[in-house]
């Protein structure tokens, strides 16, 4: 299943605009290849690219938005939408470091 059509599952009961949710994915899909040093999104990481489109399509309305509050109810938004996978984004970095023969550096 393509990313755009699992976006489109996910956002099914929002009647979202697949135009707009092509140009999400695309974005979410050029940071992480930025990111992750590839030309190609790898396959493992589609999943990450969906989670990450519903989340910046959600927030679309609400863009720039750091903290706001009315009567008990906060919203606020991280500035970074994909930080919560660096995690992930660094081992798939040093994995391929590894596998491509890159020579890494230890300090002891």
């Amino acid at each position: 299943m393509k990313i755009t059509e699992r976006v489109m599952l996910r956002l099914d009961a929002e009647n979202p605009d697949p135009v707009k949710i092509a140009d999400y994915v695309n974005i979410i899909t050029d940071r992480l290849t930025l990111r992750l040093g590839t030309d190609t999104l790898p396959k493992p990481f589609e999943g990450i690219a969906a989670d990450a489109t519903v989340k910046l399509y959600r927030r679309a309305m609400f863009e720039g938005i750091s903290s706001e509050g009315t009567d008990g109810i906060t919203t606020s938004f991280v500035a970074d939408i994909l930080a919560e996978y660096a995690d992930e984004i660094a081992a798939y970095r040093d994995s391929k470091a590894k596998t491509d023969g890159e020579r890494t550096i230890y300090f002891l």
